[in-house]
């Protein structure tokens, strides 16, 4: 066999292995549903690992640890989320969730309601996902924190409130 024909060869196979390899590792993220074994909607702690160099953000639940997956504006704001507990929503993929929502729920213990920081006149009102809650005494800093998404526990028409920022103000 000639030089040119036995290259000629080697090539064919490399080409061939790399084209079943990436037949072999493509898989779609299937939803999360009961006939997978996980729910659509996941509710647990946020747990940081790692490094600041190989982060990981995982979802501490009664049944152990799952990791999320996120765009990258939704990674950082999930690692500001250490320590709370959120509503996840997302498709599966093994021990994985391609999350493409959260909703913080519980902070310290506490009930917290997520959402953004809007101004109403001299009101502070705060959009979440289901509608509008006017704040009636809420922490001065929370005034220069206009646009920003945040969690807040504690009597929301009264105060005194706790808060933490998701995504800062833009």
């Amino acid at each position: 066999m000639s030089i040119d024909a036995r290259r000629f060869r080697i090539l064919v196979v490399a080409g061939v292995a790399m084209a079943l390899a990436g037949t072999a590792c493509r898989h779609q993220a299937q939803p999360l549903d009961a006939a997978g074994g996980a729910p659509e909607n996941m509710r647990g702690v946020v747990s940081i690992t790692g490094t600041s160099f190989e982060q990981q953000i995982q979802l501490r639940t009664v049944n152990g640890f799952t990791r999320l997956l996120a765009p990258p504006a939704d990674s950082v704001a999930l690692s500001r989320l250490g320590g709370v507990e959120i509503d996840v929503h997302g498709t599966g993929d093994g021990n994985t969730v391609h999350v493409t929502s959260f909703t913080a729920v519980r902070a310290g213990g506490q009930p917290v309601v997520d959402g953004v920081l809007t101004a109403d006149g001299n009101a502070l009102v705060l959009q979440t996902r289901t509608g509008r809650v006017t704040l009636g005494n809420p922490p001065t800093a929370l005034r220069q924190m206009i646009g920003a998404r945040v969690w807040i526990s504690g009597p929301l028409d009264a105060g005194p409130n706790s808060y933490g920022v998701i995504v800062p103000r833009p």
